[in-house]
Parts: C-alpha cells; structure tokens; sequence
C-alpha cells in the first residue's frame, strides 16, 4: 500500500520528487518502528499509542521540531489515503498536534553581497562557468525554489515578454518577470549551449549538466554554496538563500507584500508575512547604531 501511496501522490497529486522521496522515507521508519515494537501489528492496522509513541521515540533522539512535523505529516497523509480507498475506518494521527517549531528568521544576503557576486563572474565566456552564473541569477532574479529551477523547459522562457512559467508545488503555475541584465545573459547561455551540444541529444531542460542530463539538487546546492561562500560569512548557503534574499530585497525597495506573495507562489500571505520580520529586524539594527538615543 505504501508504493501504491507514493505513486498517487507523484502521478495524482503532483507531489515533488523531493516530498515524494522523504515521505518514503518517514514511512520506512515507521514501518520499521511498528515491526520491532509491535510485531503483531501492521502498519495500515497501528493505533493512535503507536503513533505517539514513535513520536515521542524520536523525540528523545533529539531530531528536530520540523523533521517530526513532516514525519507525523506523512502517517497521516498515508492513512487519509487508506481511509479514501476504503482501507482504513480512521486516521490514528487525528489529535496529536503537530510539534511546535522554533521561531526563526529566514537567512539572505545582502545587496553588495549580490552585486559582489555579480560583479566576480561577468567575464564568463564557457559554458559551464556561464551556466553556473546563469543558475545564480535567475534564483535570485525570480525567487523560484531549486525544484522549479531544474524543471524550466525552454518553451517557459518568453524573451519577448521576459517572463518565465514556473510550475510549483503541487503543479500550480505562475509567471515571474525578469530584467534586461538577465535576458543579455540567457542569450549568451543560448548561443553557448547551442555550440556546446551541438549534434548531440540532450534532456528537454533549460539548464543542463556537462552531459547534456537535466540539473540535479546537489549540482544546484554546490554551485550555490560555492558563490555564497565566496563573498559571505552566512550560516546557511543553500539555494533557498536566494530566495530569501530575493523577496528580502523586493521588501526592502518597497514592493507590496500581495506582490512578493505572488512572485514566490505563496498559497497565503501568511507564509510571506516572515519577510516583514525580517525587515523590522533590519531596521532596529539601524536604529540601535544610529540614533543618538537608542
């Protein structure tokens, strides 16, 4: 039942790869749980104790807030999708709250930060290292999360327009407008990648490997990393950073937060409401070094 779960979710649902994979991974150690601790016990049959009690095992190993959040998330996706296919009379996760997360501002770089990294890089002149430039900004010229980026086809790119068609969580489309700084460096990557594969079969995405083979996660995390750490003491430095960074800057040039909601693809304003925090914080450190008073 757990791969015929898996597969709703990826061909149904439209889940990522990414929760698709992790959700077989909670489900695995769940199922590993139930058989070493309730052998008589099969997971589609476990209870509310057993949940709890998986939970609470956890816990005591001291993995994190949000990892036990996600973990409990996906029990009770799979038994909501027991009880839809009429294998389950009830979810035993119903009335075990979700652990409580930490209060945490997002990380981004700063603006000369950016211009830093930018500035480093626009001699680059070979595929690969353009490539790499161009998986840069584009995060931080649209705030698309890694997932999307990977996935952008080049029949998504409209010059014309300068606008790209992201496909995010769970299939839900939006358009994300671009600059003229990035279109000059698309054209480039175009008239490179074209000279660089040429004759050979490549993957129907934009942004390719040396291979011609569609970006992996680890590719991207690297690239990142690597640019990030080269200007910057930040404590994280993954692509997500871009983002952050991303809507951090919009908000602090004075963009609508409605607007920054629909640029990330945030299905509530509550989700971009952080970024105001983040502002607030930004703006107290500038009060506490400058008045006179503080």
């Amino acid at each position: 039942m757990v791969d015929r779960f898996l597969t709703y979710l990826s061909k149904e649902k439209h889940y990522s790869e990414h929760t698709v994979i992790s959700y077989r991974t909670d489900l695995e150690s769940f199922g590993r749980y139930i058989s070493e601790n309730y052998p008589d016990v099969s997971i589609d049959k476990c209870t509310t104790a057993i949940v709890r009690s998986w939970l609470a095992n956890m816990a005591a190993q001291k993995i994190n807030p949000k990892s036990l959040r996600r973990k409990r998330t996906a029990v009770s996706s799979f038994f909501r999708y027991l009880i839809y296919k009429g294998k389950a009379d009830s979810n035993p996760t119903r009335g075990i709250p979700l652990p409580k997360l930490a209060s945490r501002l997002p990380v981004f770089a700063d603006e000369k930060s950016v211009q830093r990294i930018l500035d480093l890089h626009t001699s680059a002149d070979e595929f690969p290292d353009l490539r790499n430039q161009l998986v840069f900004e584009i995060l931080y010229a649209t705030g698309m999360r890694l997932s999307e980026l990977t996935g952008i086809c080049q029949p998504d790119i409209d010059y014309h327009k300068k606008t790209i068609k992201i496909t995010g969580k769970r299939n839900k489309q939006r358009i994300v407008p671009f600059g003229e700084e990035l279109f000059i460096r698309m054209q480039m990557y175009d008239k490179l990648k074209n000279v660089f594969f040429e004759g050979l079969d490549t993957d129907p995405q934009y942004l390719l490997t040396n291979a011609g083979k569609r970006l992996y996660p680890k590719f991207v995390y690297r690239t990142i990393t690597s640019y990030l750490g080269s200007v910057s003491s930040l404590s994280k430095k993954s692509p997500h950073v871009l983002r952050h960074t991303f809507a951090t800057h919009l908000l602090q040039n004075g963009a609508e937060l409605n607007s920054i909601k629909e640029l990330l693809g945030h299905s509530s304003l509550a989700a971009t409401q952080i970024y105001t925090h983040t502002n607030i914080r930004q703006l107290k450190e500038v009060y506490d070094k400058t008045h006179p008073k503080s």
